[in-house]
């Protein structure tokens, strides 16, 4: 897989296995690069022959990393927050969360992880021209698509739609335009222009039921958050199995009910008011696409990209 990026550097990846990512991780904070795969930088072929491991220092949580290779063949993790690594030059990555991923129905946990999902490289990751702060989901049969890891922030436009600590938009704290002014409300209209202008797709209730489930069910918030990825209020809870943050009684998303030619306007989850009602399979499958409330906020998704 060959991909050519802004900063003019030709990467080309070989790898045994194009059904996952070359990068591996074995626990909370390691990594490594999967034995067989070559990386070829303008030119220069670099193989790894065995499971070779990933020199991490000190991450921060909430934020992206990306991994390149420097001029001594040494291989390197900087931090992507504020740039695309597709187009500076970076050949894989990954988004090392404030929490652990569900593993089984109580919800995650409040300690840092790299999420084993959000890994992603050249070849391999969301059809979106932006892999940070998203999580593969596995919906079966084949099927496998990306989704965000975090709520829509009201700044998407300059941090992109996942982004850890952003105000999250809803109703009251209103998403920005690409040119900086405010949308007036954030309806089903408004979040799908939003998530196309990105190149990526609201959520199906199959996708959502899928990337929600894990969540500890039949609870929600105390009171509404404001930030993404915030644990205030028990939001460990809120975690799903791919390591979703919010993904239940915290906020509705907005979203379709996957119908393939006709997709009605729905909702998801149910927010911090909804108590025992909300739940992975919490929805309005025909909701009204006009609303605009303090508690409806979104949630946005990928393809996966397939292999050339």
């Amino acid at each position: 897989m060959t991909a050519a990026a802004e900063v003019n550097r030709i990467i080309r990846i070989e790898s045994q296995d194009w059904t996952k990512s070359i990068l591996v991780t074995p626990d909370r904070t390691s990594l490594y690069i999967s034995a067989g795969t070559a990386v070829e930088i303008d030119g220069t072929i670099h193989r790894f022959d065995n499971d070779t491991p990933i020199a991490l220092g000190n991450l921060d949580a909430g934020k992206d990393y990306a991994v390149t290779i420097d001029a001594a063949g040494q291989l390197i993790v900087e931090d992507v927050s504020r740039k695309n690594p597709l187009t500076a030059g970076y050949f894989a990555g990954f988004h090392f969360a404030p929490g652990g991923h569900a593993t089984g129905t109580a919800g995650g946990d409040a300690i840092p992880e790299i999420n084993p999902y959000s890994l992603w490289n050249i070849g391999f990751g969301p059809a979106c021209p932006d892999p940070r702060g998203m999580a593969l989901i596995d919906m079966g049969n084949g099927r496998r698509f990306w989704a965000d890891i975090y709520l829509l922030g009201i700044n998407h436009h300059e941090h992109g739609t996942s982004r850890f600590g952003a105000t999250i938009a809803d109703g009251e704290d209103l998403p920005l335009r690409p040119d900086g002014s405010t949308y007036g409300k954030l309806d089903f209209t408004t979040a799908k222009e939003i998530y196309a202008h990105h190149d990526k797709h609201l959520l199906s209730a199959e996708e959502f039921f899928t990337a929600a489930y894990g969540v500890r069910e039949r609870c929600s918030r105390d009171g509404e958050p404001r930030t993404t990825g915030s644990f205030n209020g028990g939001g460990e809870r809120f975690i799903s199995r791919y390591g979703l943050f919010d993904a239940t009684g915290t906020m509705w998303q907005w979203g379709t009910d996957g119908h393939p030619d006709d997709p009605r306007p729905s909702v998801f989850g149910g927010s911090w008011i909804n108590g025992s009602s909300a739940g992975s399979r919490c929805a309005y499958l025909a909701y009204w696409p006009e609303d605009s409330a303090g508690s409806i906020s979104a949630r946005g998704g990928s393809d996966h990209m397939a292999p050339a």
